[in-house]
This record gives C-alpha cells, sequence and structure tokens, in this order.
C-alpha cells in the first residue's frame, strides 16, 4: 500500500497532534472536514466512518479510546475496479429507465435480476483484470462467462470472448457454415487461470475452441454451424515446464502457432479469407503489478518490446 500520509487527530475536538503529509494541505483544515463527516455519517445512522475517497485519494479512519489515526493512500487498482462497476451499473439503469420527476421505486424493481447478473460476473477479479487486458490488448466487445452451445447439444462457458464483429455482418441473410465460420473469424477466446497453467489445463482449452457453435434448423434438419475463433488466449500467473514443449509441437507461421481449422472446413468450399483456416495461439503471464508478458509468441523485435513497455508504464499509472 502507498501511505502518502498520516494524520493522528483527537477524537472529540479534531485538533491534529500528529501530521505527516505531502504538499502544502492544512492539517486543521483537514481534521475539521473529516470530523464534520464522522458526525453526518452518525446522525444518518450509517455508522462510524471508517473511510472515504476522492477524485484521487482514499483516507483510511481507525477510531482509538481517544483519537483517530487517518492514512491516505492513492487509490488501488481494486478500488478503481469497483468505482468503475459502480458507473457502469447506473449507465445500465440509465439505458433502461425513464427517470420521471416523481420516481416510483417500486417501478424499478425488474432491474434486480440484472444487478445480481452484474454482481456475478464482478465476483471474480482476477476475471475481471484478464477482461480489462483483452480489451486493451485486442479491442473490440468484451464478454466474461460467455455461455455458447456446444457441438453436442450442452452449453459450455467460455472465460472471456472478444469480438470485433459488426453489427452489419450479424445481420447478413446469409446464415451458413462458411459465414459462420466469417465471423466467428472476428472473435477470441481466452482462459483466465489464476494460478500455475497445467499442460492439460491448456490442451483441454485449446481443444475446445472448436466444439463451439450454433444449432439451426436447415431444410427441415437441425444442423450444428461451428464457430474457429482467431485467437486461443490463455492468462496465466505462471506455467507448468511441460506446457511450452507442447506448444512447441504446433504448426507455426509469421503470428506463432496455431490450430489448423481444415477439420472444421471438411467438405465446404474454401474462399477468401477462409482458405487457410487458423487459430493462432497465445500464452500471458499475468503481472499484479505491470502489464502482462507475453510467453507465446514471445517478442522477436524492438517494436514489441517498446509495446510491452509502453503498456507497462499504463499499468503503473492506473490504466490497467
Amino acid at each position: 500500500m502507498n501511505i502518502e500520509g498520516v494524520v493522528i487527530f483527537e477524537a472529540k475536538s479534531g485538533i491534529p497532534l500528529f501530521t505527516k503529509m505531502k504538499g502544502k494541505t492544512d492539517p486543521m483544515l483537514f481534521t475539521s472536514f473529516i470530523t464534520a463527516a464522522r458526525h453526518f455519517s452518525s446522525e444518518l445512522s450509517l455508522g462510524g466512518l471508517s473511510s472515504f475517497a476522492t477524485d484521487e485519494k482514499v483516507v483510511f479512519l481507525a477510531q482509538g479510546k481517544k483519537v483517530v489515526t487517518a492514512l491516505i493512500t492513492s487509490k488501488s487498482q481494486e478500488f478503481q475496479e469497483t468505482l468503475e462497476f459502480a458507473s457502469e451499473l447506473g449507465q445500465v439503469f440509465e439505458s433502461r429507465y425513464e427517470i420521471p420527476e416523481r420516481p416510483q421505486p417500486h417501478a424499478y424493481l425488474d432491474f434486480k435480476p440484472v444487478v445480481d447478473e452484474m454482481l456475478r460476473k464482478v465476483r471474480d477479479p482476477f476475471l475481471r483484470r484478464v477482461a480489462r487486458f483483452a480489451h486493451q490488448e485486442y479491442g473490440g466487445e468484451v464478454s466474461t462467462k460467455a455461455k455458447l452451445t456446444k457441438r453436442n447439444g450442452s452449453v459450455g462457458t467460455v472465460d472471456i470472448v472478444v469480438s470485433h464483429v459488426k453489427k452489419s455482418e450479424c445481420d447478413s441473410d446469409r446464415f451458413d457454415e462458411l459465414a459462420v465460420l466469417n465471423l466467428s473469424q472476428n472473435y477470441t477466446f481466452v482462459k483466465a487461470i489464476d494460478d500455475i497453467a497445467s499442460r492439460g489445463a491448456v490442451i483441454d482449452f485449446i481443444d475446445s475452441v472448436d466444439s463451439y457453435g450454433v444449432r439451426v434448423i436447415k431444410k427441415d434438419e437441425m444442423r450444428f454451424l461451428p464457430y474457429f475463433p482467431c485467437r486461443a488466449v490463455i492468462v496465466a500467473r505462471d506455467y507448468a515446464e511441460d506446457v511450452l514443449e507442447y506448444i512447441e509441437r504446433l504448426p507455426k507461421d509469421d503470428q506463432g502457432p496455431y490450430i489448423d481449422g481444415s477439420h472444421v472446413l471438411a467438405g465446404l468450399r474454401r474462399t477468401g479469407s477462409l482458405r487457410d483456416l487458423r487459430c493462432h495461439v497465445e500464452l500471458w503471464k499475468w503481472r499484479d503489478n505491470g502489464y502482462p508478458v507475453r510467453v507465446v509468441p514471445p517478442p522477436t523485435n524492438e517494436g514489441s518490446s517498446a509495446h510491452a513497455g509502453e503498456h507497462s508504464a499504463m499499468a503503473s499509472s492506473g490504466h490497467l
């Protein structure tokens, strides 16, 4: 924790007894503000004020018998993510409802399932951080815990799906194997492993990417139209030694190792971008205090190193 200030003041009067702060903040003004905030918190039956935040800082308060100790810190990644979630929740609410001059709370009871679903998605902080990384690295729209139909008819879950599909593409009247494959080449599937990734976990994920798709009725026959993403990405805290041995056995091109999609195209006419259908494999090593390091394929030129350095700077400045 980056503690930027310490203030100890008398609980009753608010008089600062000890101060160690950066800048030229007046300790008396600071403690007067906190004392007033604690008073209002108590008057509103909110309980004792234990912390609060400004746009840039978080202040933690510890109540003693006679004094209150205040610690001033910069905002942590967890705090920033929570704040962003609150903002996202408010935006979703405003997009669903018109707020009249005299709103009635009962009119918004159906928002509970939306809140429950959004809370479910943010209960895994590692997954949420990896999703933010995926958006920074690949752009597009990001979905977490995406439910997709599997070839056997069951429903599977992909930790993170990054999509670059445009709405106009999805609205096409043409809905056959080639159309679905063309669309799915705009997808990136991501597996988030908050641990050391084993060889088995890596193989299972890579083997699963071609098992998702969509089931449609065509000419009175139920058919499965497969997806085949352009990337299969794993983000883990570290990797077992035999993982890289497995990756080394995959075919490679100038973009790194890939899964050959020729088996998906069996019996189909190969045209355009689907002539050589490939899903490239990327492995990233997570860092709590910096941008993830790309393990496979490793940076091969100065541009890649500069790119990683740029992201590390972004992460240290609070953008990750």
